[in-house]
């Protein structure tokens, strides 16, 4: 099974009314992201929104192969097919099961950067109170780890 065929069937299981989003709501003019999908007369608008905006998260969805962030990767689990990245809440409840199950692990587009260099993973923002960014942004170069960070410093 591709991440392609895996992708597409949870927008449909969505859209077919199997499964719904796990945080969602689609907007209405003039009064905001209100609409859940309950009211029949709205239904018809929230999936065309929910399969706009879960094609474009699939779209834009980043990927690495390995992670740079310590803590993670080789010496606990390395991800057989690598990492995803997106805003999963448009995605159905416990989908993150489903893609590691397949060989992904996944994390959210908005806490995690990959390198430009090695194009591993490292977050950028914390996990906890003892944590230390594993990247960051080079000027001229972009969002690179710490290890590429330092070859690139020599």
């Amino acid at each position: 099974m591709t991440l392609d065929f895996i992708l597409r069937a949870a927008l449909q299981s969505m859209i077919t009314g199997h499964h719904a989003p796990y945080c969602y709501r689609a907007h209405v003019p003039g009064q905001g992201y209100v609409n859940d999908g309950s009211l029949q007369s709205l239904r018809a608008d929230y999936l065309r929104q929910l399969e706009r905006d879960v094609q474009s998260e699939i779209a834009n969805m980043g990927f690495s192969p390995d992670y740079a962030e310590p803590g993670y990767g080789p010496q606990y689990a390395t991800p057989i097919r690598g990492i995803l990245f997106a805003n999963w809440n448009r995605f159905p409840r416990d989908f993150d099961r489903v893609l590691e199950k397949a060989g992904y692990a996944v994390e959210w587009s908005d806490e995690w950067s990959t390198c430009e260099d090695c194009n591993k993973a490292f977050r950028t923002e914390p996990d906890g109170f003892s944590w230390s960014p594993s990247g960051g942004y080079v000027e001229g170069i972009g969002m690179l780890c710490n290890s590429c960070r330092d070859e690139s410093a020599e």
